[in-house]
């Protein structure tokens, strides 16, 4: 008797032990895909994520990708392989469509294939406050007019296609966003370059007067 009652309460914990775990996995599967921005970065912007890519300070790496004058004076491109870097930028810009042949003749150069659907272009902004222009791959382009404004610290990953007068051109293929303490600091450089911008403005007029 007492065996049976003994048994009947073990497989009623096993029971209860069981509908726990899968509410609990239901539960835990609900909650990461409550937030569509979520299902996005994982379906389509974290697995564009290549791994290997080189990190770069953006100040440093358009100082290090000039041209000569003699280049620039001739309205040339320097050609390069392809390097993949990552770094943090502010969006300047909306993104716009734009025409993009070079990207994929400089990629097809180096024998890049497939070659990746690119039809758009913005303004990206380095902590230092230069500003250079880039092609943004399609699905990139769409995800970040869908949830980042302009102003927006992000970093981004990049492959550089050529040196030209402004510097590297570069192709958009990831992007994420960054955590506070990093947002912070860029929008810190930021005031603290219109501060100096502002002062040495001021100083200007006077010494004009």
């Amino acid at each position: 008797m007492y065996k049976k009652i003994l048994t009947s309460l073990f497989a009623l914990l096993l029971i209860f032990s069981a509908s726990a775990f899968v509410w609990q996995t239901y539960s835990d599967t609900n909650l990461k895909s409550t937030n569509p921005q979520d299902n996005l970065l994982v379906s389509k912007v974290d697995l564009s994520w290549q791994q290997d890519s080189k990190s770069v300070d953006l100040d440093q790496y358009i100082a290090s990708n000039q041209v000569s004058q003699n280049i620039i004076d001739k309205k040339q491109r320097v050609m390069l392989e392809p390097e993949l870097i990552h770094f943090h930028g502010v969006l300047q810009a909306p993104i716009t469509h734009s025409k993009a042949g070079l990207v994929t003749d400089a990629l097809a150069v180096w024998g890049v294939s497939p070659l990746p659907e690119v039809a758009f272009s913005t303004y990206v902004r380095t902590p230092q406050g230069q500003v250079i222009a880039v092609y943004v791959e399609n699905i990139i382009a769409s995800h970040i007019s869908t949830y980042y404004p302009v102003e927006t610290v992000l970093e981004f990953q990049a492959y550089r296609l050529y040196n030209y007068a402004k510097g590297p051109r570069l192709l958009l293929v990831g992007v994420k966003p960054v955590n506070e303490a990093i947002a912070a600091s860029l929008t810190a450089s930021k005031n603290t370059l219109f501060e100096k911008s502002a002062s040495d403005e001021t100083n200007t007029i006077k010494a004009s007067e």
